[in-house]
């Protein structure tokens, strides 16, 4: 009776491990660019500060302008969109984190021009990934992940080619949101836990 008893407790154990594994909170503010909101069909280019959650250089964000539509929402960002500056252009966010978390990154990404365009995005010194494979026409997913070794990990992507100018590089749906364990591996934790239990009570027994 103690065996069965163990093996109910394991698998309300296993049951309670699922149900208390949260669906992580996006940390990104705005990762969508829906605000400020654009008139339908067209663009604007906003200063640095006016856009919710994000600065940097001056940010365009677009309205399923010009055939291109969001990958998410209605709206999307253009990275490098009138800097006037002759360098980079880039955008950042910081946002909390736990030092040693496991975070994941995605968003999507597509050419506004050409196929050649590139952009680095980063979340810390060391990080960085240059991304070189979108085209025009479709969105692209970038997916990565990365362990917090500050308590505030600021995220930034910086224009490559072209540097500067407006014709490249639109960016939507940015998340970051903390790894949680994949229900595979809870229900692994629950066999583990039950294979004790028997291994036990054969000593026992």
């Amino acid at each position: 009776m103690q065996f069965f008893g163990r093996l109910a407790a394991v698998s309300a154990l296993s049951v309670s491990l699922l149900a208390a594994a949260p669906v992580s909170a996006n940390l990104i503010v705005n990762g969508g660019f829906e605000q400020p909101d654009v008139a339908a069909g067209s663009w604007q280019y906003f200063s640095s500060g006016a856009v919710d959650g994000w600065d940097g250089d001056n940010i365009e964000i677009w309205d399923n302008y010009g055939g291109v539509t969001a990958h998410e929402g209605s709206q999307f960002a253009e990275l490098n969109a009138h800097p006037y500056s002759g360098s980079e252009f880039g955008i950042f966010q910081s946002f909390a984190t736990t030092i040693g978390q496991s975070y994941d990154l995605s968003f999507a990404y597509r050419a506004r021009q050409s196929n050649s365009e590139s952009f680095d995005v980063s979340v810390m010194p060391g990080m960085t990934w240059n991304l070189d494979d979108h085209v025009v026409g479709a969105w692209s997913i970038f997916t990565g992940s990365f362990v917090a070794s500050s308590a505030l990990t600021t995220l930034t992507f910086t224009s490559v080619i072209p540097e500067t100018g407006t014709v490249g590089n639109f960016l939507d749906d940015v998340k970051v949101t903390a790894s949680v364990p994949e229900p595979g591996s809870i229900a692994l934790l629950g066999l583990s836990l039950l294979g004790m239990g028997v291994a036990r009570r054969r000593r026992h027994g």
